[in-house]
């Protein structure tokens, strides 16, 4: 009996524990709701463009949800698009693929805004837009992102002739349905290079020591008043730009102060203790620019 007491009790721990990471998650989307996908920069948004509802998604930074040089995709029912920020205005548009239209009429979405939200998902959860068939799902491409598409409420299945649109870190693609429920790739580009938020934060702190030890080197190779403050300028530069989310635009400043080898006398980098701040300062622009 004390064998069958305890057989009952592991199997009562196993069923309420192996739900809560097995089931899958169904996320309503409302106006003023996003979700971020777990362990990733991924996250997406419910965004309205021409009246029309949709669902947009990219890369998260601290300060933005499109980190500058990075795809971002939206999904509405007229249509599936990529788009890539630059480092500077507005968004280029890359692809774009038309939905084939409504099966027939259906519930407006909702248009009345609610208090922001965030929720996080995880592989195989799903959000859904009110009043369409549009439909995100965390799925593994190579890493973890959001696909989103239109799908057939009534069998699951994505949309005969759709379009559907997936990113990740990695990449961004766009893929059109065949009739048979088959996505093909239309479109596919990579993501540059975003080093990761702990990262950025364990590179921020290595930064702000670089500009404080500055000086001391400064001093220990004869170095310039000016040429200290056109180097301190630089990773002050680096620090803001790094700070928000402008990664891609940081690390082209790193080449020339590294260049102009901090602006010190030459030779002074070539051994010693200004060898070893050479060494770090590198270290910093691999960890941050790949």
């Amino acid at each position: 009996m004390r064998l069958l007491r305890l057989a009952l009790l592991a199997g009562l721990i196993l069923a309420l524990a192996v739900p809560a990471g097995a089931s899958q998650r169904q996320l309503e989307l409302l106006p003023g709701h996003s979700f971020r996908v777990a362990g990733t920069r991924v996250g997406c948004w419910v965004s309205a463009t021409g009246g029309t509802s949709g669902v947009e998604c990219g890369l998260w930074g601290r300060t933005t949800r499109i980190i500058p040089g990075t795809l971002s995709v939206r999904t509405s029912e007229d249509a599936a698009e990529v788009y890539q920020r630059p480092l500077e205005g507005d968004l280029s548009l890359r692809a774009r693929l038309r939905q084939p239209a409504p099966p027939g009429p259906a519930t407006p979405p909702s248009t009345v805004g609610e208090p922001s939200r965030t929720t996080t998902l995880f592989e195989g959860d799903v959000a859904k837009l009110p009043g369409t068939d549009l439909s995100c799902a965390v799925v593994r491409r190579n890493g973890l992102g959001a696909r989103c598409g239109r799908v057939d409420s009534a069998t699951g299945a994505f949309v005969a002739s759709s379009a559907l649109v997936t990113v990740t870190e990695e990449s961004a693609l766009a893929a059109r349905v065949n009739p048979h429920g088959i996505p093909s790739s239309v479109f596919y580009q990579r993501q540059p290079f975003i080093p990761s938020p702990e990262t950025v934060d364990l590179e921020l702190r290595a930064l702000a020591r670089a500009e404080h030890r500055l000086a001391a080197i400064r001093r220990a190779y004869h170095g310039t008043q000016s040429g200290y403050r056109r180097a301190r300028a630089a990773l002050r530069a680096i620090q803001a730009d790094v700070r928000h989310d402008r990664y891609i635009a940081a690390c082209g400043e790193f080449s020339p102060l590294l260049y102009n080898s901090f602006y010190l006398p030459r030779g002074s980098l070539n051994r010693g203790a200004g060898h070893w701040y050479l060494h770090s300062v590198r270290r910093i622009q691999t960890a941050l620019c790949g």
